[in-house]
């Protein structure tokens, strides 16, 4: 692999990185098909769900093992609503005034999440394409039919150490030969020598700089250009959605003290009531 597209095909592999966490940051597929948006768990021993009346859609701030109770709870109950656990105990809010507040507290996050999935969908899109181009470059990388395997290339190598070491001691006994006799001999083993190693040399370079080894380095280099142009979008759509992550973080700590003071503030009015039982 040339250096050039080596370094393109690394620099895409935190992005597809990206793109699959993109995908975990949105409800997972388990979440989509129940409706429920985890919107924290800091607080799972203080739950509550604010239970929207579209499509039995409710976002809950706990964990997904108060799902259960939630749904048993919108089966009871028409409409809106907020479920909470207190002392152990599943209550709920009916009151319209409080559930509009909780409604109004979680809006910026509504508008937050739509934008993020937006992102989300087209960072799928991109991936993809940088995907296939990942599977293009595993393609472009593989080694031709003629090109020598890594044991012949051991073989070479050792023997070019083998020729150079022979070399040099045919160079110490041309240093020390008595006549000119003597040094004819030696010239000729080293011509031969010499001979052997530039045809090593030359299967090698025939090897690794041949038309199909000059078209997969064109190639491959090719292949690392369009990587290149695919990372940008990818990397201007992480950096966005990482703004909105840090947005949505922001946002919903402050909803959350909402919601919490409107719930703290309806048990105080009494408009707080256990969770009904499904007749």
């Amino acid at each position: 692999m040339s250096r050039t597209a080596s370094i393109h095909w690394k620099l895409a592999l935190p992005l597809l990185g990206l793109a699959t966490l993109a995908a975990f940051t949105m409800p997972t597929h388990a979440a989509a098909e129940s409706k429920a948006r985890v919107v924290r768990v800091a607080a799972a021993d203080e739950p509550y769900a604010l239970v929207r009346d579209t499509a039995g859609r409710f976002d809950i701030s706990g964990s997904s093992d108060d799902w259960d109770e939630v749904r048993a709870a919108q089966r009871a109950i028409k409409g809106e609503f907020i479920w909470f656990r207190a002392d152990g105990h599943g209550y709920v809010i009916e009151d319209p005034d409080t559930i509009r507040k909780a409604r109004a507290a979680w809006a910026p996050l509504d508008r937050l999440g739509e934008m993020m999935k937006v992102h989300g969908k087209e960072m799928e899109k991109h991936g993809k394409k940088m995907e296939a181009l990942g599977r293009d470059m595993e393609r472009a990388a593989a080694k031709p039919a003629n090109m020598p395997s890594a044991r012949d290339m051991r073989e070479v190598d050792d023997g070019m150490q083998a020729l150079s070491k022979h070399m040099d001691m045919l160079s110490r006994q041309m240093a020390a030969a008595g006549d000119d006799a003597e040094r004819r001999i030696i010239q000729q083993k080293m011509a031969e020598t010499g001979k052997r190693m530039s045809d090593a040399g030359e299967r090698i370079g025939e090897a690794y700089n041949g038309p199909q080894a000059r078209q997969q380095r064109a190639s491959m280099e090719d292949i690392g250009r369009q990587m290149e142009i695919a990372n940008q979008p990818m990397e201007k759509l992480g950096k966005r959605m990482g703004e909105l992550g840090k947005e949505m973080e922001r946002e919903s700590k402050a909803a959350d003290r909402t919601v919490r003071a409107l719930i703290k503030d309806a048990r105080a009015k009494g408009l707080a009531k256990p969770v009904p039982t499904v007749g």
